[in-house]
């Protein structure tokens, strides 16, 4: 049992270490430009078009569902006219940010991780190091760059649609006119509150990034391990967005009370 414990931790700090030099690894190529473009634009559309969709029909949902939750309890104390700051402040400060990485990770990350894992199962990725290619430049580069694009975007989808989804909601049930509704969200909204989503956004794109690559990067075991290595990363995935979701959200909570 204690040898087991052991060995699962030292595992995972490997992990981690492996993963933090991918990262510099993969910014150094970035920052130098050097990336495969045809495989970016490929990425952006996967990871951006593809997922533009069903986020938006999820944040449309949660903006309805947060207002049928909130504006009854609400109602009793005359405060219904606050219901627009509320899903407003909840969007954009985390409601955003977390389902664009949730669907990012869960649809793409792990998309992600299966295409490169079965790559190095079929040693394509030996074949192009034969090719004088550097499998970072080529593979791990253009992803890393397509979501950091693609998530912050989505992020302000998620941002507007819920929105317009809670207005739907508190005009059609509970009276609530859309101006009276958007102003409120206008009144406790700041420059901030959208500095700190779109960070929070730009973050997550590179810890999901990050994670799928060098799971798909180091998969072993043929099909098997292609399973066992999308699952890790969804695993993963959502422990480290939530993590930096707390750190980030404690950073900012300060340096906004400091403006």
């Amino acid at each position: 049992m204690l040898s087991a414990t052991g060995s699962a931790i030292i595992g995972s700090v490997h992990t981690a270490g492996r993963a933090m030099l991918l990262l510099l690894a993969s910014g150094w190529r970035l920052s130098c430009l050097r990336m495969s473009w045809r495989q970016l634009v490929r990425q952006l559309d996967m990871a951006a078009v593809g997922s533009l969709m069903v986020l938006a029909l999820i944040a449309a949902l949660t903006g309805m569902i947060l207002v049928m939750q909130t504006a009854p309890t609400l109602e009793p104390y005359g405060a219904i006219d606050a219901i627009g700051a509320i899903v407003g402040a909840s969007f954009m400060r985390e409601m955003a940010p977390l389902w664009a990485a949730i669907i990012v990770l869960a649809r793409v990350g792990s998309a992600m991780a299966a295409e490169l894992g079965t790559m190095v199962v079929n040693e394509e990725v030996e074949a192009l190091e034969v090719m004088d290619i550097d499998p970072l430049r080529y593979l791990v580069v253009p992803r890393l760059l397509a979501l950091m694009v693609a998530v912050p975007i989505l992020a302000l989808v998620a941002n507007l649609v819920g929105l317009m989804g809670g207005a739907f909601v508190a005009e059609a049930q509970f009276g609530v006119p859309y101006s009276e509704f958007f102003n409120g969200a206008a009144m406790i909204l700041s420059g901030w509150d959208l500095f700190g989503s779109q960070l929070k956004a730009l973050v997550f794109a590179v810890i999901i990034a990050i994670i799928a690559c060098d799971q798909g990067l180091n998969c072993r075991g043929g099909a098997e391990g292609v399973g066992r290595c999308t699952t890790n990363t969804v695993r993963l995935s959502v422990v480290f967005v939530l993590v930096a979701d707390l750190i980030l959200t404690s950073f900012l909570s300060i340096g906004g009370s400091v403006l």
